[in-house]
């Protein structure tokens, strides 16, 4: 009796245990840092930024001449939500001939909480009662054509 009682209490632990231990998720580009290295600004093109990189997480919108290589690691304890724990994001620039001018790295150091403004933009416009938009719609759809699907 004393042993199952034992193993149920080490079970019991174990699962408590577990429950406690964070889910850690890796996303993104895997940065090589030995990689980076190879990657020189004034001499290496894109083909070749292409071919020791790999393809990038994301190009710049207005200017294709800037690859983001991104990678991020979450970690989540049981049903709370994610919080992001390390991020890394390389940006190689190149000039007009396609060659580096300029490697950054930014990391979640770097990061800036980007707060969306409460403020509402006005409509231009009536603004309508549930009553006045039931009342306004009476009469404006005609039987022209006669009842729908018939004679």
């Amino acid at each position: 009796m004393a042993f199952l009682r034992h193993a149920g209490i080490a079970l019991s632990l174990a699962v408590v245990m577990t429950a406690c231990t964070p889910t850690v998720k890796l996303h993104g580009y895997r940065l090589d840092r030995q990689l980076l290295t190879e990657v020189v600004p004034g001499e290496t093109s894109k083909e070749e930024v292409l071919r020791v990189m790999g393809s990038p997480s994301s190009i710049g919108t207005f200017d294709d001449n800037d690859w983001y290589y991104v990678s991020q690691t979450t970690e989540q304890e049981s049903f709370y939500q994610s919080e992001i724990t390390a991020q890394d994001v390389v940006v190689i620039a190149f000039d007009e001939r396609g060659i580096v001018n300029r490697i950054d790295q930014r990391t979640l150091d770097d990061a800036v909480d980007v707060v969306p403004s409460s403020d509402e933009t006005r409509t231009l416009g009536k603004e309508l009662s549930l009553v006045e938009q039931l009342v306004g719609n009476i009469g404006r759809f005609s039987d022209r054509d006669g009842p729908v699907g018939g004679n």
